[in-house]
C-alpha cells in the first residue's frame, strides 16, 4: 500500500525533536528510496548538489548506488546542515 502525498506531509509535519533533524531523514528516506540504515551512513560529501544525486555506499547487497535528489530535498538538507 502507498502513501498518498498528504499523508506523507502528516508524517513529516509530525516529525518529533527540536529543529530539522528527524524531517531531513524522514523526507530523505522516502524522497530517495533509502533504507533506514542507508539515511544512518550518509556524510555530507555523499550529497553531490551539481549533480543533483545522493551517493550510497555499500547499501543492500554491498552495492553502491545514486539516487535522485529533488530541489526541495537540496533545500531542506542546506537548512539542517546550517
Amino acid at each position: 500500500m502507498a502513501l498518498s502525498a498528504e499523508e506523507v506531509a502528516r508524517i513529516l509535519q509530525a516529525a518529533p525533536g527540536p529543529g530539522r533533524r528527524y524531517r531531513a531523514a524522514f523526507s530523505v528516506a522516502y524522497g530517495g528510496g533509502l533504507r533506514a540504515s542507508e539515511v544512518t551512513h550518509l556524510k555530507v560529501g555523499d550529497i553531490d548538489s551539481d549533480r543533483m544525486l545522493i551517493r550510497i555506499e555499500q547499501g543492500k547487497g554491498r552495492k553502491d548506488r545514486h539516487v535522485m535528489l529533488s530541489p526541495s530535498l537540496l533545500h531542506l538538507l542546506r537548512y539542517y546542515y546550517r
